[in-house]
């Protein structure tokens, strides 16, 4: 995609409630020099750092979104890879790891995947949905298994049209990307049938009350 379709394409995107986030070529990372943030972890190598900016910057702009024109600014002459932001406006992205794990998951939620956007990655498909409450990014369990992650407040998902390294690409289903069909709106995961953790670790969370607090 030519660098001036790109930046009219990810403002098309800001208009139908989506934030476009800058990747670095060929890549899944954040560009934090095309966002003028300082890319720490590039100058001291710790991932520690790394994944620090990424989920407290994301978590961020979910909160205090970019207008257009700060967007316009990160992708001008920008010739990288394409995220979309999570949490914002209760984005909640289904990003399945494999084909395999996608299917399962299909045969009981063909009505909603069907009137969502989605996108095939190079190994396996996201579904775009809103979330009815604040959902944080997770990993995503289906029954007893670990098929994905779920991408919301605090993370992001990489979208068409970005290219790897290894020459696989992200691409939406013909009809069913953002510019066709608006995210369909879901209660949490646990309507769709899927779960931040195992089953076993929930139901110990719950049982030694890890992970809850009293309210004030």
């Amino acid at each position: 995609m030519q660098r001036g379709v790109l930046t009219d394409y990810v403002l098309k995107l800001r208009d139908r409630g989506y934030v476009c986030l800058p990747l670095r070529a060929g890549g899944k990372h954040l560009d934090l020099a095309a966002m003028a943030y300082d890319p720490l972890h590039w100058r001291t190598l710790r991932k520690d750092l790394k994944e620090l900016a990424f989920t407290s910057i994301a978590f961020h702009l979910s909160q205090k979104p970019p207008g257009s024109e700060e967007i316009a600014r990160w992708f001008r002459g920008f010739s990288g890879n394409v995220g979309i932001l999570g949490g914002y406006a209760n984005l909640l992205v289904l990003d399945f790891d494999d084909a395999a794990g996608y299917r399962n998951w299909l045969d009981g939620h063909k009505e909603i995947a069907s009137r969502t956007p989605m996108a095939r990655s190079p190994v396996g498909f996201h579904v775009y949905l809103r979330s009815r409450e604040p959902t944080v990014s997770s990993s995503l369990h289906f029954g007893m298994r670990r098929v994905g992650h779920a991408k919301a407040l605090g993370g992001y998902i990489v979208a068409s049209p970005s290219l790897l390294k290894d020459g696989s690409c992200y691409s939406w289903i013909d009809g069913q990307s953002p510019l066709d069909v608006e995210p369909q709106a879901v209660d949490s995961l646990a309507s769709l049938s899927l779960s931040p953790v195992s089953p076993f670790k929930h139901f110990y969370d719950r049982l030694l009350r890890r992970g809850f607090f009293e309210r004030q």
